[in-house]
């Protein structure tokens, strides 16, 4: 359970990341922040996933 919560927390604070990389790149150029978005949008998923599960992997001493 902890695994789930601690990778919801991490999609949450890097989709909302997602969101400004997205804007930030619509003030330069505004036919790029979709694709920019969407591709920070599905890596965000991947990478919460990853320090998810290396954050709750229980430790071998």
């Amino acid at each position: 359970m902890q695994l789930i919560l601690t990778y919801a927390v991490f999609v949450v604070i890097g989709e909302i990341g997602a969101y400004f990389v997205g804007r930030t790149v619509e003030h330069w150029s505004a036919a790029w922040s979709l694709p920019v978005f969407l591709a920070c949008f599905f890596l965000v998923f991947g990478i919460a996933w990853k320090l998810a599960v290396k954050i709750t992997a229980p430790r071998v001493a």
